[in-house]
């Protein structure tokens, strides 16, 4: 048999590499959508309950969980559950929607205006559906013990029902598949303005997530840039 060669063979090989490449985004995407989904799906029935005032998120008892009566302890289950890989603590969180509220997040301009074309797909109209797709494809390509430190620059004022703590951040993950080498490890760095509320049952939560850019990254990526790449 006659063998393809010259020209032809490497332009078969391109239009190959590109279905290969395409067929592999669509299939990752789809299993992100497909783990996103089930979770959704197990917290329908409870979006417009009132929280427990008592009790971790059912994720069992290898992740830590402290009853969040102040905004600094929202924080601790935060990096808890990202070190576990504990999507329900990771998204009780945050705000429950209602019809009167929902979670919001807001990425740094200039992380918009970098994606291009592609910034308001990416990034516009952001609310907790969004959140809990980012962070399933995340679990499903990181290994255990993504590390999160915070370091505080405005202190809340918990006398009121609504506040704000502005954080420094830094937050490093270690892949074990998708667009990152197995085994590799990410630091992504920024500033975040938490927006908390304590609800009626005296626990606090986030309704409105801010991130701007570190003013030294070194280098580093903010974690808005990482929640664009995983939206679905």
């Amino acid at each position: 048999m006659e063998h393809l060669g010259g020209p032809h063979s490497d332009l078969l090989g391109e239009t190959s590499g590109t279905s290969w490449t395409r067929a592999r985004a669509a299939a990752r995407a789809a299993l992100i959508w497909l783990v996103a989904g089930a979770f959704l799906i197990a917290m329908s029935g409870c979006i417009f309950s009132p929280r427990e005032p008592d009790g971790p998120p059912d994720e069992g008892g290898d992740i830590p969980w402290v009853t969040p009566t102040d905004t600094s302890k929202v924080l601790e289950n935060l990096a808890a559950a990202l070190a576990g890989k504990g999507i329900s603590n990771y998204m009780d969180c945050l705000i429950m929607d209602s019809p009167a509220d929902s979670f919001t997040f807001h990425v740094d301009p200039q992380d918009s205006l970098d994606a291009g074309q592609e910034g308001y797909d990416r990034y516009a109209n952001w609310r907790r559906d969004d959140e809990a797709t980012y962070i399933a494809g995340v679990f499903l390509e990181c290994a255990e013990g993504m590390d999160l430190s915070f370091s505080t620059v405005d202190e809340p004022d918990e006398t009121q029902d609504e506040t704000y703590r502005r954080e420094d951040y830094e937050l490093t993950i270690v892949w074990q598949s998708g667009d990152h080498q197995p085994g590799e490890s990410v630091t992504y760095r920024g500033q975040v303005t938490f927006w908390m509320r304590r609800d009626e049952t005296e626990l606090w939560s986030i309704f409105r997530w801010v991130d701007r850019r570190a003013a030294n990254p070194g280098g580093s990526e903010t974690w808005g840039v990482l929640r664009g790449d995983y939206r679905g």
